[in-house]
């Protein structure tokens, strides 16, 4: 089994930057009512319900004993008036996940150098965040959540993922069983609608691979190489690394309405050189590594096993990070209230 170690420095906030500045803050300390309380919130979670605090806001917004909050800016309301789409209440969800890691937070990799257990860490929490966004807009009988905004943050082995937007009611239908979800605003909500495509999800594409490599091809990258030259194994394997992320990204929308296209597509890519940690024994899954009784060959390196049994040899981690809307084109012209009941009591 092996594993790669992050720069020990990674995430923490550059040297002489503003946490350098003996800047005061205060912070108001969260406390449950009770310890019961508490109890009762981790309960319900584990158990696939609200917290009571979640519960009765959506409740009493809904009945109008709170002031509703929206994402949505001016323009997106005034256009979401034009085509009655109602704002009822702020709905959000939230997710912590831990991947599978040794004692010193290292993250395993499965036999092709992937980090398996990270990209299902990332679809995890994506999936519980978005449900809890959804159970609330359930309870306002919401037919779909806009505008909803989306953030993702790593540190070591513990992914979050965080989603707030607008539950919306679409006036004279009825809600369907799943709300839509979608990261658009309110005006992209009124130009899809102008040419008949309708947003339906958010979908995530993510994939992690570990790379490790000889020194033929870290010698490229040394201050005694003086030729202009192409790292082509690296080029290849994160060419890999984005098709994996996309089949994903695509899985990803299967689990929901027709996609027919997304939209508003981002994209972040990062490249960083690391540390692998190989154990004998181990039986990796790429063409071109040789394990051997006494050490294993990387890219034409031979490298030998210490006395432990392991050897730690350079590596680069690829990372492909994309999300986007989902979009079904349900006719060429402009959709009418019609076509939206139609289409959303064909998902029941």
């Amino acid at each position: 089994m092996p594993w790669f170690r992050k720069n020990k420095d990674a995430g923490n906030p550059p040297a002489g930057g503003s946490s350098s500045r003996a800047i005061q803050h205060t912070f108001r300390q969260y406390t449950a009512e009770t310890e019961q309380q508490m109890i009762q919130d981790r309960e319900a979670l584990e158990a696939g319900r609200l917290p009571d605090g979640a519960v009765k806001r959506v409740q009493r917004t809904v009945a109008r004993e709170l002031p509703w909050m929206s994402t949505l800016a001016i323009p997106d309301l005034y256009l979401a008036d034009e085509l009655r789409m109602t704002p009822l209440v702020q709905v959000a969800g939230s997710c912590f996940y831990n991947a599978a890691s040794d004692m010193n937070g290292r993250i395993y990799l499965d036999s092709n150098y992937d980090a398996a257990n990270l990209v299902y860490a990332y679809y995890r929490a994506k999936r519980e965040a978005v449900e809890r966004m959804l159970m609330e807009a359930r309870m306002a009988e919401a037919h779909a959540v806009v505008d909803a905004q989306f953030r993702f943050s790593r540190q070591q082995s513990l992914v979050e993922c965080t989603v707030i937007g607008t539950a919306v009611r679409f006036e004279g239908l009825r809600p369907p069983k799943v709300p839509l979800v979608s990261p658009l605003s309110g005006e992209e909500f009124y130009k899809l609608w102008q040419i008949g495509w309708m947003p339906v999800n958010y979908c995530l594409g993510y994939h992690w691979h570990c790379m490790p490599v000889g020194y033929s091809t870290r010698a490229i990258v040394s201050s005694w190489n003086f030729y202009n030259q192409e790292l082509t194994s690296v080029t290849t394997r994160f060419s890999d690394t984005r098709r994996y992320a996309v089949e994903k990204m695509v899985q990803d929308a299967q689990g929901g309405p027709r996609v027919d296209g997304f939209v508003g597509v981002q994209v972040t890519t990062a490249i960083e050189e690391t540390e692998l940690t190989i154990f004998a024994g181990y039986q990796g899954g790429f063409g071109g590594f040789g394990m051997m009784g006494n050490g294993i060959t990387i890219d034409g390196t031979f490298y030998p096993f210490g006395p432990e049994g392991s050897v730690e040899v350079p590596a680069y981690n690829l990372e492909f990070f994309a999300t986007g809307a989902g979009v079904a084109r349900l006719q060429p012209g402009r959709l009418t209230p019609g076509d939206i009941g139609t289409y959303l009591a064909a998902l029941e």
